[in-house]
């Protein structure tokens, strides 16, 4: 990233979102979802999501992109959002990343990858769980 990445966190109920949007509005900048419940579709008022008329035209990213049914993956969810903060800059806006799931704000900013799930090795450690 070659742009600084203005990053709102805290505890649940603080009004990130609201200050998230504010920001934007004020910088000429996109929001990057940085909560994990807020990805899933469905999921608005258990997670405070905003609705598309508090959003003030600012566009959200990360948002509504899995079904309940889907399981997240953070290694999935890195490469979309650092693919979406990318494509802000390029337009040459602010990204602003707003939420309050750590994981997912370190995922996104820091400077650490992911591999890909390894599903033999999540059986065995699973079966051996259970034995």
């Amino acid at each position: 990233m070659t742009a600084p990445v203005i990053a709102v966190v805290g505890p649940t109920a603080t009004g990130k979102s609201d200050l998230g949007v504010a920001l934007a509005l004020a910088l000429g900048g996109e929001v990057v979802n940085t909560d994990a419940m807020q990805l899933y579709r469905g999921m608005d008022i258990g997670t405070a999501k905003l609705a598309p008329a508090e959003r003030a035209g600012v566009p959200h990213h990360q948002l509504d992109v899995l079904e309940v049914e889907e399981e997240a993956s953070l290694a999935a969810y890195q490469r979309a959002a650092r693919a979406d903060l990318e494509a802000i800059l390029a337009r040459g806006r602010r990204p602003v990343a707003v939420g309050g799931s750590g994981l997912y704000v370190r995922a996104l900013l820091d400077h650490f990858e992911l591999g890909p799930v390894d599903h033999a090795l999540r059986a065995e450690l699973e079966g051996r769980l259970a034995a």
